[in-house]
């Protein structure tokens, strides 16, 4: 009788004092808080190798995926061979450009001394024209004062003033003076003859000069042309190697950030990547672990940020490890489609802890590692729940 009566005192006084957790239970991963970073390829390719797998850690600028580069090699091989194809050409185009200005300059400095020499030897026979012409003026004077003298020579002859042989004498000297005359105006025919045919050759040369000049001009001028096109060649060729080697250096995605590998779309090699798909999600090293957790909307309508969280994590078995304890950091403003569960809430928990003891040693939790949450919306009395079936019965038989 007495330990009937201890034992109901000690039940009443743990129901009186004693209080149960109601609690919203959420389920998911471990992942890093804020944003993550997305490795992304630049142009699109196959996938040939698969440098990480979801949970590992990488370093920056590490490989995460390697995209077929056969494609762009060759393409940098033409390219390459192109280039070098322009450069050498307009190496010889702008050679034979200098050899052709030189050639035109020699051209010119020739054509010029040779019109200078023929100019000069024109004035020359016309000089001599000249000269001749003043002496064959002075012969004729000479010969119409000859002629009168021997006109009155021969009066005095007639007359017996002089003898006849100064009369001979007079007139072998004026067939002298129109000998010379001849002599003077065939030398004038022959240099009038010379001059029209040094002038014929001076303006054949000035023709032929001039000819050369053009042609050599317009060689040049073909030549600046082709080597102004050789330049726009190489600019252009220059712009698509360099394109085509960044989009060989961006056929290797590496990790723009040290961190874990928080999510990894592709499983293994042989899928083809467009620009700009998502193949893999780093978190950074320094954003701190949270609990991802999803919760069925019929359990979150108690559910507050900053109410206390028990996490048993899958890894580390809680009747082992025992439970993280946490707080709600952020819900949802609305619900999402889940296949399994339905209209669902997404939690963000943060962690109490980072790790936990093994053995004696850390080990850190990671990225990825699944979880269940314990969400505490309030705690009831213990009575409270025991006497709750009799004010039930009580309120509906009020209402009857």
């Amino acid at each position: 009788m007495l330990g009937g009566i201890l034992f109901t005192a000690i039940v009443g006084t743990w129901a009186w004092f004693g209080s149960l957790e109601e609690v919203s239970i959420a389920q998911g991963q471990l992942a890093p808080l804020g944003e993550v970073y997305q490795v992304q390829p630049a142009t699109a390719g196959e996938v040939i190798r698969l440098a990480v797998k979801e949970g590992d850690h990488v370093d920056q600028g590490q490989t995460i995926a390697e995209l077929d580069q056969r494609l762009i090699e060759k393409e940098i091989e033409r390219l390459s061979y192109s280039l070098n194809a322009y450069r050498q050409k307009l190496a010889q185009t702008k050679a034979l450009i200098q050899q052709t200005r030189l050639g035109l300059s020699t051209l010119q400095t020739i054509s010029r001394a040779d019109i200078a020499a023929r100019q000069s030897s024109i004035a020359e026979e016309a000089a001599a024209i000249a000269t001749n012409e003043r002496m064959l003026s002075q012969l004729q004077v000479d010969r119409e004062a000859q002629l009168a003298r021997m006109d009155r020579l021969a009066k005095l002859v007639e007359r017996g003033a002089f003898a006849e042989d100064h009369l001979f004498q007079v007139e072998q000297e004026l067939r002298d003076r129109d000998r010379s005359i001849i002599q003077a105006q065939g030398m004038a025919e022959q240099s009038s003859a010379t001059i029209a045919q040094l002038q014929a050759e001076l303006d054949q040369t000035k023709a032929m000069a001039q000819k050369n000049e053009l042609d050599a001009t317009k060689q040049l001028q073909q030549l600046q042309i082709e080597a102004t096109q050789l330049e726009a060649s190489i600019q252009e060729t220059q712009a698509l190697l360099e394109r085509s080697q960044t989009e060989l250096a961006q056929a290797t995605l590496v990790a723009p950030v040290s961190g874990t590998i928080s999510a990894l779309e592709i499983d293994n090699v042989g899928v083809v990547l467009q620009p700009g798909q998502t193949i893999a999600e780093i978190a950074p090293s320094t954003a701190p672990l949270v609990l991802s957790a999803l919760l069925p909307s019929e359990k979150a309508g108690l559910v507050k940020t900053g109410m206390p969280v028990n996490v048993k994590l899958d890894a580390f078995p809680y009747q082992d490890y025992g439970i993280v304890t946490g707080a709600v950091h952020a819900i949802s403003p609305d619900t999402k489609a889940h296949e399994q569960m339905g209209a669902v809430y997404r939690v963000e928990i943060t962690l109490d802890a980072t790790d936990i003891t093994h053995e004696g040693e850390s080990v850190a939790f990671k990225a990825g590692q699944t979880a269940t949450a314990e969400i505490i919306v309030r705690k009831r009395r213990i009575i409270s729940l025991i006497l709750e079936p009799i004010r039930k019965l009580k309120r509906d038989s009020l209402s009857l």
